[in-house]
Formats: C-alpha cells, sequence, structure tokens
C-alpha cells in the first residue's frame, strides 16, 4: 500500500496519550504562576483588614478617652456652686488628662437661675497604613453639654424629737440637719429656695402666729397644737375655715405630782416650734440647735404638716406669716403652685421609732376655761375635790389625808379657795395622777377608767393615716426622701413605703445620719448631662 503502514488502534491510544501529558504539563506551567499572584492578594487583604481593626481600636480608645474627659470637665464648670470660669475648669481637666490639644472650643452661658456649659473636642488619629484608605487619619469629634438649673425649690424637714431621740441620737441629728441646710441652700439663688423645719413627736406645735389663721379657739397659751381628724390625711391640704381643736396643755403620761416633771403631750418649749419657709441658713441651723426632745411619736402628724406647709392652698397662711413678720416678703406667693410655675416641692422625713398614741383631751376637760370639781386653798394650796355623793354628807375628799369630809381641806369661807379651771388642772397635775389620786383611790373605782373618760387615745390607725398622707403627697408630685435614723423594723417599713422609691430611702446608724442627709442634699442639686 504505497509502502505506507497502516496505525493500529495501539498506536493511536500512545499517541493520544502522549499529547494529553504534554498538555497538562503546559497548564501545569502557566497555573503557577497565577496561584502565586492569587496568594500575595490575600495576603495583602488580611494585612489590610488586620489594619484596619488596630486602627479602628486605636480610633475608639482615644474617642472614649477624650469623651469621658469632656463630660467630667462640662459637669464640673456646669455647677451653679463652681466659682472659676467653665474654659479654666475644662482646661485643667484636659491638661491633668494629657489631652490638652484636643480642646477646641468652650461655650458656657449663665442666668438668674441657670448655668449651662457647651464644649467641643476634636482629635486625629494616623492610620497604620498611612493613605491607603483614601485619607490620612481618623477625626475624632466630640461634644458635651451640662446645666445646672436652679428652679424654685420648696423643702420640708419632718424631724423626729421623740424621747427616744435623746442622746446620742439628737447629737448627731443636728450636725447632720444642719449641714443640709447649708449644702440645699449654699447653691441656691436668693429666693428660690425655701426650707420649712416641722419637729414631731406625739403633736406638732405650729405656734400661735400659725395656729390664728385656723378657725381654732386657742385655750392655753403654753402651745399650739392643732387636733386633726382622720379625713385631714387624705389630702395634702387643710382648709382653714373648718373648725379645729386647740390641743390641751396635759400630761398623758407619767404619774407625778410637779409641773417641773411633767412631759407635755404637746411640748410647751419654744425650740420644738415649727419653723417655715425660710432661706436663712442661721436661722434654721438655730431651730435645729434648740430641738428638745420627749414623749411619743406620730410620724402622720409631723407629715402631714410638712406637706401641708408645700401645698399652694398653704398660701393665706404664709401671706398671715409675712404680715406677722414670721416670713420673709420674699416668699408671700409660697407655696408655690406648680401649676403657674415650675417648682420641686421636697420632703424629707426622718424616724427613730415608729408611730406610738396620741392623745387627745375629751369634752369638757378639754375647755381650759371650764371649772373642775377640784379646789384649792389659797393660804397653803392644799387641795380639796368635790364628789356629790347619795347618802353622805362628806362629799369633799381630802387628797391630802386621804379622808373624806363635809367641808374644804381647812374649812372657812369660799373666798379662801379657788376652784380650778380644768386647764389649771392639767397644767398642775399629770392626767394619770388626777385619775387616781383625786377619781379611783376616793371612789374605789378603777383609775384607768377614768383616764379613758378624761382622754381619748389614737393608736389603730396612725399608720394607715401615715400612708394616706404620703401617697397624697406623691401624687401632687412631691419628692419624698425617707430617713430610718436606728429605727424598728416597722418604723423603717412605713418610712420606706412613704419615700416615692426605695431609691429614695436610707437607713442610717450613728454618724451615718449625715451621710444619708448629705446623699439627699446631693441628690436635689445634682446634674445631668443635657447631650
Amino acid at each position: 500500500m504505497n509502502g505506507m503502514h497502516r496505525p493500529t488502534p495501539q498506536n493511536l491510544r500512545t499517541r493520544h496519550m502522549a499529547a494529553a501529558r504534554h498538555a497538562a504539563r503546559r497548564f501545569t506551567r502557566n497555573e503557577d504562576g497565577a496561584l502565586f499572584i492569587l496568594a500575595i492578594v490575600f495576603f495583602v487583604l488580611i494585612f489590610m483588614m488586620g489594619a484596619f481593626a488596630v486602627d479602628v481600636m486605636r480610633y475608639e480608645q482615644r474617642r472614649a478617652e477624650v469623651q469621658q474627659t469632656l463630660d467630667r470637665s462640662v459637669l464640673a464648670a456646669a455647677a451653679m456652686n463652681q466659682n472659676r470660669p467653665a474654659q479654666a475648669v475644662i482646661e485643667d481637666y484636659f491638661a491633668k488628662a494629657g489631652l490638652t490639644q484636643y480642646l477646641s472650643s468652650v461655650d458656657a452661658q449663665q442666668g438668674l437661675n441657670f448655668r449651662s456649659v457647651v464644649a467641643h473636642a476634636r482629635a486625629r488619629v494616623g492610620f497604620m497604613t498611612g493613605g491607603i484608605y483614601g485619607q490620612d487619619d481618623f477625626n475624632v469629634n466630640s461634644n458635651s453639654g451640662a446645666e445646672q438649673r436652679i428652679s424654685d425649690v420648696e423643702i420640708s424637714m419632718v424631724l423626729d424629737i421623740s424621747g427616744s431621740m435623746n442622746g446620742s441620737r439628737i447629737n448627731n441629728l443636728r450636725p447632720a440637719a444642719r449641714e443640709f441646710v447649708s449644702t440645699v441652700l449654699g447653691g441656691s439663688l436668693p429666693g428660690r429656695m425655701s426650707v420649712s423645719i416641722v419637729p414631731y413627736n406625739a403633736q406638732v406645735n405650729i405656734g400661735r402666729p400659725m395656729m390664728n389663721s385656723f378657725n381654732t379657739t386657742p385655750q392655753h397659751n403654753a402651745s399650739s397644737c392643732i387636733e386633726l381628724p382622720d379625713s385631714a390625711f387624705n389630702s395634702t391640704s387643710l382648709p382653714t375655715a373648718t373648725s379645729r381643736v386647740h390641743n390641751a396643755h396635759f400630761d398623758p403620761y407619767n404619774y407625778t405630782t410637779t409641773p417641773a416633771s411633767m412631759l407635755f403631750n404637746c411640748p410647751p418649749e419654744a425650740g420644738n416650734v415649727v419653723t417655715p419657709l425660710t432661706e436663712n441658713v442661721t436661722t434654721l441651723h438655730n431651730a435645729i440647735n434648740a430641738l428638745s426632745v420627749g414623749g411619743n411619736t406620730s410620724i402622720d402628724v409631723g407629715v402631714k404638716w410638712g406637706v401641708y406647709l408645700l401645698d399652694n392652698s398653704a398660701n393665706g397662711v404664709i401671706r398671715n406669716l409675712v404680715a406677722a413678720n414670721r416670713v420673709a416678703r420674699t416668699f408671700i406667693d409660697r407655696p408655690l403652685n406648680p401649676a403657674t410655675r415650675e417648682v420641686i416641692k421636697v420632703l424629707v422625713v426622718m424616724t427613730d421609732g415608729e408611730n406610738t398614741t396620741e392623745y387627745k383631751m375629751r369634752p369638757p376637760y378639754n375647755n381650759s376655761a371650764a371649772l373642775s370639781n377640784i379646789w384649792r386653798r389659797n393660804s397653803n394650796g392644799r387641795i380639796s375635790v368635790f364628789h356629790d355623793r347619795a347618802g353622805t354628807s362628806n362629799d369633799w375628799w381630802w387628797p391630802n389625808s386621804n379622808a373624806w369630809r363635809n367641808d374644804r381641806d381647812g374649812g372657812g369661807a369660799a373666798n379662801q379657795y379657788t376652784q380650778l379651771t380644768w386647764g389649771e388642772v392639767w397644767a398642775t397635775w399629770s392626767v394619770t395622777f388626777v385619775s387616781y389620786d383625786f377619781y379611783g383611790l376616793p371612789l374605789n373605782q378603777n383609775w384607768n377608767t377614768w383616764r379613758d373618760t378624761f382622754m381619748e387615745s389614737v393608736y389603730s390607725v396612725k399608720d394607715t393615716r401615715l400612708q394616706q398622707v404620703c401617697n397624697a403627697a406623691k401624687n401632687a408630685n412631691v419628692i419624698v426622701y425617707g430617713i430610718g435614723f436606728e429605727a424598728p423594723t416597722n418604723g423603717r417599713t412605713q418610712v420606706r413605703n412613704c419615700a416615692t422609691s426605695s431609691a429614695h430611702y436610707f437607713d442610717a446608724n450613728g454618724l451615718e445620719i449625715a451621710t444619708a442627709f448629705r446623699a439627699i442634699a446631693n441628690n436635689i442639686s445634682q446634674l445631668r448631662l443635657t447631650q
């Protein structure tokens, strides 16, 4: 066949395999270069991502450092009691943080009742990779602003002066309360803040000038406590036109024969009288220093009067006190009406105990002018008590000899004796003494029955009344703080429930009471960031 050989199938397979191996070797040589380039690309991308992450971390670190310094410095600069210029305060903070070069501007404004500061800082964080992202650095722009705006503030301090406050407790209370007054008034503008002090034990002695504003017939001159019915605790107001009873001057507790040892239900001590609405630090300090302790505990009554001195319905009473030169004319429109004027109202309630019994003399024994059946001989002061006993003429009891007679002790004309009024009786002897010596003993009767005849006790409703008036205060947007000062469990519970929240209540022992008052003062004056 023309000298040519026909390819066999075996030869064809061999040739095809050789061609395939040659093509594979050529492809491999071509792809080695492409894979190397791809590896380089991946490495660069990973490096850039890592560098970017580091750059972001450095940026965030610097941003946080600048922002925190800015926030702290602005808060300090905006305080109303800050005497240094805002620019100087902020520059000082940045210098101490080593960030002076980043502070760019400070804008401070101050008015009658406010101080505001806005500051800006700008920093640059260079990229580790230079300008590979199209720019050389990150810009850190920080802004911060703070404002202290002193709204009108009205504060009532309701302070426990019951007998258990004697000794170290009253001695720890006085400096703590004085510091509180100095702190809150120290940062206030004239005429913008008022403080009232309401001392309480079994009653609250509001003082005769304040009592004169109420529909109350004075029964004596020793003190000025007004008896409040249960219904008075349902609201923050106390209508002055409603008839009120002047609490009698009497000792409900002791068996005593001399006025000097008597513990009166409404203490006659001048230092325990309410100090209404003043911004005079000295006046308030003197009032705190003059507090004297004794008697039972009526937290409900103390809170009621403290809340009332924050209620706009008391404005008529305050106007009368202004006219009587008991309150400065600056506060003639107080307590302010929150519906027409921005005002913060604060009630601070302190107790070392819990509600105990409150006492009231029953009619007619609460009428100081009403004549009693007790007579006193003018010459020697001996007492004769008349009891109309059926079947005998011996109707005169002589306590001096514990005997019944048919005439007054010593005999003689009636003008040699003075028939005592009930007011004179209670100012001379305790209710317990009169009940036992002048009634129970001679009549052979239970003296406790006579004690209950003369005097009414109020106890079971007092916790309920306290929570009612506290709720009324909170519903009227009064901020209520409570301090349980070495108080028993129920006392702490009642005051804690009275407070606006658990964060507004403080437990205190010993000198911790100063810390509690300090925390409340700082809370009232606290600043907050506005941007």
